[in-house]
């Protein structure tokens, strides 16, 4: 079986991004591309893959959800230093694009679309490879299944079906991620929950969610319970109504929130989905590609003087790069 590594690209960026503030060149920020590319290097070093894909947010990536929520992400707003922050981030994503082209690693991005929407239809389309998805993004643990595993690198873990993850200070079963999200809502995404609802309120009320996988209908079913065993509950009460901190929403707030979080019917357009199911199968042209122009990049971008003192330096780094290459360039001549 086909081992795919999926890769959240804005995700593992943005740790780079933030996170490596001190690495420059003439002035100018490279921490997000050379964590970018290291980290890449490590996985690849520690992990057999057969092909890499790295998905990335299209500038307008909110557009599709916002016309359901329109709240959706409202919540992050500019300051006067985001401009060259942005400008920064932007100049280094367009970097790291041209080095994944020259190490044959595939790449999309889809404009009004998310690296999300992107990873779920790609998974819902390869059953046949073995896929490891990168990233520390919560909403992606809900494709976890018999062919699909996540790595979270906030965590340094690897999570399969079944597995117990923290999700705000609390553990839960795996599979039960998508179901908290939607009834206690994320305010990094700006998405409200059921006023009260906080992740260990929800737990007091559903243990079993650390331990088996729950759904909306057996929540509401012990919810109906509770209400009937004692009436002034207001916790129950607000869940059983959809009462939020915006207002009361009935079986809206159920529709909404499943559609703005799950990823079981991905916001992409027949085009999109036909982009991705061509890089399944897509075979790479070697023309034009060549680890001599990613030296000639790496010495531009100032990335050698980050590499340890020896002369075998770019060599080992290069080398998990030049593995995957020949993995691509066989399948190549195969077809």
């Amino acid at each position: 079986m086909t081992k795919t590594l999926l890769v959240d690209g804005n995700n593992l960026l943005k740790i780079g991004f933030h996170g490596v503030k001190d690495f420059y060149n003439n002035g100018e920020h490279i921490g997000g591309t050379w964590h970018f590319l290291n980290t890449i290097r490590k996985f690849l070093e520690e992990t057999n893959f057969n092909k890499v894909m790295v998905f990335w947010d299209s500038d307008t990536n909110s557009s599709q959800r916002k016309l359901i929520y329109p709240k959706y992400k409202m919540n992050r707003k500019s300051s006067p230093n985001d401009e060259e922050k942005t400008d920064s981030f932007n100049k280094q994503k367009t970097r790291v694009k041209q080095y994944l082209e020259e190490m044959f690693i595939r790449q999309s991005e889809v404009e009004n679309s998310e690296a999300d929407d992107l990873i779920a239809h790609y998974c819902k389309v390869s059953p046949d490879e073995e896929k490891t998805i990168f990233s520390s993004d919560g909403d992606l643990t809900q494709l976890v299944s018999e062919t699909t595993q996540i790595y979270n690198p906030s965590h340094g873990k690897i999570y399969k079906q079944n597995d117990t993850i923290v999700y705000d200070h609390e553990e839960i079963l795996i599979e039960n991620v998508k179901l908290v999200k939607m009834m206690c809502g994320d305010s990094s995404d700006n998405i409200a929950g059921i006023r009260g609802m906080g992740v260990k309120r929800f737990l007091s009320l559903f243990p079993e969610l650390r331990t088996e996988q729950i759904s909306i209908e057996q929540v509401k079913d012990k919810c109906n319970v509770l209400f009937e065993q004692d009436k002034t509950n207001r916790l129950v009460t607000n869940l059983l109504t959809g009462v939020t901190k915006h207002g009361v929403f009935g079986d809206e707030f159920f529709d909404v929130n499943s559609r703005i979080v799950s990823l079981d019917d991905p916001f992409l357009t027949d085009e999109a989905k036909q982009n991705i199911d061509s890089l399944i199968n897509e075979n790479l042209d070697p023309d034009g590609r060549s680890y001599k122009n990613t030296m000639k990049m790496m010495m531009e971008d100032g990335l050698f003087k980050y590499l340890p003192k020896d002369d075998e330096a770019w060599v080992n780094f290069l080398t998990p790069f030049t593995k995957l290459i020949r993995k691509e360039k066989r399948n190549t001549n195969k077809n």
